[in-house]
């Protein structure tokens, strides 16, 4: 029994994880865009949201702070339109990069 219950609750998180990637639980709430960060070496990531209909809106430089001795990391923050942003506005990617100070 515990064991179902378990995979239950696996499966539920999974599928509100995938409302929230997927940008339905925003879309009912009246939102232009649902938008994530990516570390830029993560391909893997960044290939499956391209997938799920995201675009890299910008390159955010440094925003993860290293450990180790390595250097910070970039980001993309990636954006999907919404059905309420029709004309797409919200995910036109910027043509340079920000500063994590200049994230709104």
């Amino acid at each position: 029994m515990i064991q179902v219950c378990q995979i239950k609750t696996e499966g539920a998180q999974i599928s509100s994880l995938f409302s929230v990637v997927s940008g339905k639980r925003f879309d009912r709430k009246g939102g232009f865009f649902v938008d994530l960060f990516v570390r830029v070496s993560n391909q893997v990531a960044v290939n499956m949201y391209k997938r799920l209909g995201y675009s890299v809106y910008r390159t955010v430089i440094e925003y993860y702070s290293a450990s180790n001795g390595e250097p910070d990391e970039d980001a993309y923050d990636m954006r999907k339109a919404l059905s309420r942003d029709k004309e797409k506005k919200s995910i036109i990617p910027l043509p340079h990069p920000v500063r994590p100070e200049d994230i709104e």
